[in-house]
């Protein structure tokens, strides 16, 4: 699979390579906006660690529908009802 050309300049990446971002950019259909996605994860405070967890957590939960550990959010909430509205 071949790697597809960058839709930026080279100044552009240049810019984001220093800076990070995130930069204002205009296009022929609208303004964006790009950083690097390092600082993007960094915005959002996710780190490595975290992504992994989260991911781990997510694998964790999608084995749980399939082998049927599970229940739907009707008979969850009718269940808790009973227990605690006694």
């Amino acid at each position: 699979m071949e790697t597809p050309i960058s839709p930026f300049t080279p100044e552009t990446e240049s810019l984001l390579q220093q800076h990070g971002g995130p930069l204002s950019l205009a296009g022929e259909q609208g303004k964006y906006v790009v950083m690097r996605a390092d600082v993007y994860d960094a915005m959002l405070g996710i780190d490595a660690d975290e992504e992994a967890e989260t991911l781990a957590s997510a694998r964790r939960g999608l084995a749980d529908v399939q082998a049927g550990r599970t229940h739907d959010a009707d008979s969850a909430f009718t269940r808790l009802s009973a227990r605690y509205e006694s």
